[in-house]
């Protein structure tokens, strides 16, 4: 068991014990309310039923690269009789597409922005504890898919009714690559190249660039991370805002802040395309090669308070 030491403005300090879910059932409601814990995941079914009819998922998620996610959670420590039980629910993940399709067209609000290749989609496992054997995060190499461990932690300060969640993906000192049936490759520019050709992905690159120097200048605890359809502005594990690509020559500007202030925001340079429920967050079109970054300064700005809870 692990102790919080709270900190305020006033000075006095708080310390908070953790206080553990009381059941896996609790812990399973908490992150289905608060699905910003899972890194840009949307949930869309949970407590799923595999192709066995015995071993149950506790939920099946897709997230922003379009990867298909089998995510475990256990309200106890996390031991090595986790992963042949992950490793069955992958290979029914990745066997199963036309199964998953139909949840994801059945769920309700889901991202309009996702592309998923079903028939060829990766397999993202991620498994939820308050705590890990050693071993556990030793052998993830030995899977053979891409699995995340997040360590979440809950405290409770009952005087004030507050509740202060700690969320930390566990990484072994020297992460190998992990080697599937279909590699993985690196992301970055060049891989953005291959993909959407030399001239957009400069554009793409100028635009992060700007959004850089601005998170630079404005003195954010922001870095940025590239994915496989997205470049990532992040914070901690979540994404205030991001560089997405809308095909192959097109890219947006993605930024989490509410629907209405996102229909009441004006630039010369960029309109609002929509507003994506699944990922609440605004889709920042360009709308002349005069757009620049400068313009969003307002959103990004309301969109990183937001994400810190000082908005």
């Amino acid at each position: 068991m692990e102790n919080l030491y709270w900190m305020g403005v006033s000075g006095r300090t708080v310390n908070l014990a953790e206080t553990e879910f009381e059941s896996e059932e609790e812990l399973e409601n908490y992150l289905f309310e608060h699905q910003e814990l899972l890194e840009n995941i949307y949930v869309i079914k949970r407590q799923v039923r595999s192709g066995t009819g015995k071993d149950i998922p506790d939920m099946v998620g897709v997230d922003q690269d379009g990867n298909v996610c089998v995510i475990e959670l256990k309200n106890d420590t996390v031991t090595e009789d986790v992963l042949p039980q992950v490793l069955q629910y992958a290979i029914w993940a990745e066997t199963s597409p036309d199964s998953i399709k139909a949840m994801w067209l059945e769920a309700d609000d889901r991202p309009e922005e996702m592309e998923v290749d079903w028939d060829s989609a990766d397999v993202r496992i991620v498994v939820v504890g308050p705590r890990f054997r050693n071993n556990v995060l030793r052998m993830t190499d030995r899977i053979g898919y891409d699995i995340d461990l997040l360590r979440v932690t809950r405290f409770v300060d009952e005087e004030e009714e507050e509740t202060f969640i700690l969320a930390e993906k566990l990484e072994p000192e020297e992460k190998k690559s992990v080697k599937t049936a279909k590699g993985k490759g690196e992301y970055g520019r060049e891989f953005y190249e291959e993909e959407h050709g030399e001239e957009a992905t400069a554009e793409f690159y100028r635009m992060a660039e700007q959004i850089r120097s601005l998170v630079k200048q404005r003195g954010w605890n922001i870095r940025m991370e590239p994915k496989k359809h997205y470049l990532a502005f992040k914070y901690g594990n979540v994404n205030p805002f991001s560089l997405q690509w809308g095909g192959v020559r097109v890219w947006k500007v993605m930024v989490k802040v509410p629907e209405e202030e996102a229909q009441a925001f004006e630039a010369d340079n960029w309109e609002l395309q929509r507003y994506d429920e699944g990922w609440k967050q605004a889709v920042m079109k360009p709308t002349s090669p005069q757009a620049e970054a400068a313009e969003l300064e307002k959103l990004l700005a309301s969109a990183y308070e937001r994400i810190r809870g000082k908005a």
